[in-house]
């Protein structure tokens, strides 16, 4: 803010052209003047302020670097904790994984025999059919013969 100093001598111009006597037109111009100086900002005034200014930046600076300081430390801990997490989770979800891998394996075995047993079984069956044709024939044309016989 730039204040405009008082020119006096307009200031007493003035007044003397309004009518007022030289003294008291000086005495005005004395008086208003002395006012402004008491109610100027002196450099030295604008300089403590800026100081002041200047150190309460300074602190403000330091305390929000602080600040920053312990949150960055606060957050590489969270994301080092939570590293060391997800890797123990990831570890326990691959042997689950690789247990379940070799339970899938042995289960394709198991149903491969299983196929395996069953083919067994309806040739077996096949044969045994066969057999109690043959038996079943046989023992009709005994029971014919000895029927007729």
């Amino acid at each position: 803010m730039t204040l405009a100093m008082m020119n006096t001598h307009k200031a007493f111009k003035a007044l003397q052209l309004a009518g007022v006597s030289d003294q008291q037109a000086e005495a005005m111009v004395e008086i208003f003047a002395e006012m402004q100086q008491d109610n100027a900002l002196s450099r030295a005034d604008l300089m403590k302020a800026g100081e002041g200014i200047t150190g309460s930046i300074k602190e403000l600076d330091v305390r929000l670097t602080g600040a920053i300081k312990e949150q960055d430390d606060r957050l590489s801990a969270a994301i080092r904790e939570l590293d060391v997490r997800l890797t123990g989770a990831i570890k326990d979800l691959d042997v689950r994984l690789t247990g379940a891998i070799k339970d899938i394996e042995e289960l394709k075995a198991d149903v491969k025999q299983l196929k395996a047993d069953v083919a067994t079984l309806k040739t077996d069956m096949r044969w045994i059919k066969r057999l109690l044709m043959v038996m079943t024939t046989t023992m009709v044309i005994a029971a014919i013969k000895y029927i007729f016989s």
